[in-house]
This record gives C-alpha cells, structure tokens and sequence, in this order.
C-alpha cells in the first residue's frame, strides 16, 4: 500500500464487497500550526461579538465566514419568519485611530459581496427573500470590551448596478482613436 497518498482516506477493495477503511495518515505527522496573526485573532473575535449581537436582536444566523471562490460573506442571518435575508459585512478595529471601521468597505469589496450574495442565494435557493446588506463595525478588543455600530441598509444595490451602467455607457472616448 502507498502510504504516501496525500488523502488521509483510502478505499480498500476485497472479492465481495467494498470496505471504506478510514485510515488516519496524520498519527505520525507533527502539528506544528503557526499562530495566527493578532490581526485575524481580532477579527475573529469582531465577528463572534457581532453575531452575539444579531443573535440578541432576534436574527437567525445561517452561515458565518461563507466563501464563493475569492468572495466571502462575513454574516448571512435570516430573520424568524424567513422573509429578510440579512447579509452582514463586519468590519473591527482595536480603536478608531485609523478612522471608522466602516470607511473600508470601498466600491469593489461591495460589489464582491453583492456578487457572493447572488451565488449564495442561488445555492440555497433563496429567490423569495427580500436582501438587505448592513454593515457592523466593531471597536475594541477582547481585553477592554467591544462598541458595536449596527448601519442596517448599509448600501443600496439598485443604486450601486446603476451607477456603473451609467459609467460604463458614458467613458469618454479619445479622439481619434476606438478607445
């Protein structure tokens, strides 16, 4: 047997049936996970204290950290009679030094979460829910505790597809050229 299978899972075949012998490759293996960065640590922790927020305020969480290819979706919550889809960008700093934590969702990361929210409701075929994109922005950290800024309709997606239609239809062409 090849014990150089990259799988920790191999299937052994016998004359009469087929056994799924789940071998665990790892045992010998050494866990040696670097630590995280802190950055990511508070991240992690901004999250958790944001669906500890929506949880309080009745929403039902269906996915946290939900990824579509490159695009991910912090929060996806419902609420109790399964009408709203609740797609929630988070957004944590240890203090406000470098500004809200909100002013860094720009254009193209809104426009990335529209995109995965598309593919999530497709996945799950949610089509009979009404989208709405909040934003929380929490600041602090584990140690001195966290302030929590709930922006419900964050951005609005008819106006955001409109504008780029808009500039799409109307880039200046330069003379003589087909540019």
């Amino acid at each position: 047997m090849n014990n150089q299978n990259k799988s920790p899972y191999f299937l052994y075949f016998s004359r009469n049936s087929l056994f799924l012998h789940v071998i665990s490759l790892q045992r010998n293996i050494k866990a040696t996970k670097e630590p995280m960065a802190e950055h990511y640590d508070l991240g992690r922790w901004g999250e958790e204290q944001a669906a500890l927020y929506l949880k309080k305020k009745g929403w039902y969480i269906r996915h946290r950290d939900w990824h579509d290819r490159h695009r991910d979706l912090d929060i996806v919550a419902i609420d109790q009679d399964s009408s709203i889809l609740l797609v929630v960008e988070v957004k944590t700093r240890s203090s406000e030094v470098w500004g809200n934590p909100d002013e860094a969702i720009d254009d193209e990361k809104k426009n990335n979460i529209i995109r995965a929210t598309a593919a999530y409701v497709s996945c799950f075929k949610l089509g009979y829910c009404q989208i709405r994109y909040d934003t929380i922005s929490v600041t602090g950290t584990p140690e001195t505790g966290a302030e929590i800024i709930h922006k419900e309709n964050a951005f609005d997606v008819t106006s955001h597809f409109q504008y780029h239609e808009v500039m799409r239809h109307h880039k200046k062409k330069k003379p003589g050229t087909w540019q």
